[in-house]
């Protein structure tokens, strides 16, 4: 990763004119994070640079090579340790801010939602999605109003292929008491129509719950812009 001129001269005159007070740390505290570069947001959550790189080089450069934040966010752990100078105490300080700054983009009071068709459901679930180029399984529990309890994780997947066991998803129900529940993947292929393991893992699971008294309302694909339910489909209750 090389930094172009115009940003090393901007680096090398920050680092010239910096004093104690007009340091990241105590412009932010005085100022806001909005008074603040990206160079300078990163260089406070690096801490430190490493040899012969100061932390504001170190910042510029993972900026460069990334293309900003929203490269940096996409970067997987592996990835940024194989970047000299970061070692696992800064990959990992950067991927839980990144995950911070997900959840506070995704978070929305979800227990006055009501479900009460697919396209609330998608409508409540689709933030969840935003960038993910892997599958990944969703959990919707409901009370017995259809009314919204929680929204859980359950798996993360390969780019075509969601695995999952029963227990994982009926354990989490249970968990939250919920009364019924609703399953929603991704297609990041951005094709939203079930492959032959979604219906069989939906008939598996409508069995299941079955047998324990949790009904599987639906099971919904999504992708960015489109989704697809099994139960509009008539493959909800498929023996």
């Amino acid at each position: 990763m090389l930094l172009n001129s115009s940003l090393t001269k901007m680096i090398n005159s920050l680092l010239k004119t910096v004093s104690p007070k007009d340091r990241p740390r105590e412009r932010l505290a005085a100022l806001g994070g909005e008074a603040l570069s990206d160079i300078e947001l990163l260089s406070i959550i690096l801490g430190s640079g490493g040899k012969n790189e100061s932390v504001f080089e170190l910042s510029a450069k993972i900026l460069s090579g990334l293309k900003g934040f929203k490269g940096l966010y996409k970067t997987d752990y592996s990835r940024l340790i194989s970047i000299k100078n970061i070692g696992k105490a800064k990959a990992s300080s950067i991927k839980a801010s990144c995950e911070i700054a997900k959840r506070i983009f995704t978070e929305k009071e979800t227990t006055k939602i009501n479900i009460n068709k697919p396209k609330d459901v998608y409508e409540t679930v689709k933030r969840f999605f935003f960038n993910k180029e892997k599958e990944h399984l969703y959990l919707l529990a409901l009370d017995s109003r259809n009314k919204l309890i929680s929204i859980d994780l359950i798996s993360i997947g390969t780019v075509n292929e969601t695995l999952v066991h029963p227990r994982e998803i009926f354990k989490s129900a249970l968990e939250k008491n919920a009364v019924s529940i609703i399953l929603v993947h991704n297609h990041p292929s951005g094709d939203a129509n079930p492959s032959q393991d979604d219906i069989k893992i939906t008939e598996r699971i409508h069995k299941a719950g079955m047998n324990i008294g949790i009904a599987l309302l639906d099971h919904l694909i999504v992708t960015n812009t489109s989704w697809v339910s099994l139960k509009s489909l008539n493959l909800l209750e498929r023996r």
